[in-house]
């Protein structure tokens, strides 16, 4: 039972990210504002606004963020259509 809490607990807690971390993430993918606007759904306008630091990615978009940082290649399944 605690071995299960401690996995729930670690798989719902998502990191913040800093606007250098996303900076980062954005280079480890090698994409630019809008690339990763698109990928994520999202306003260019707020992936700037979080790389200058005047807000702050929220859950589900720090999510996101994870996943893309953990698994770069989901990118390359996303842009072949996402259906393998």
């Amino acid at each position: 039972m605690q071995n299960t809490v401690r996995t729930i607990v670690n798989v719902t807690t998502t990191p913040d990210y800093s606007p250098e971390a996303v900076k980062l993430i954005m280079q480890r993918l090698q994409l630019n504002e809008k690339g990763l606007a698109l990928i994520m759904g999202i306003a260019p306008m707020t992936v700037k606004l979080w790389i200058v630091g005047a807000v702050k990615p929220c859950g589900l978009s720090r999510r996101l963020l994870q996943i893309y940082l953990l698994c770069p290649e989901i990118i390359d399944k996303l842009a072949a259509g996402g259906d393998e």
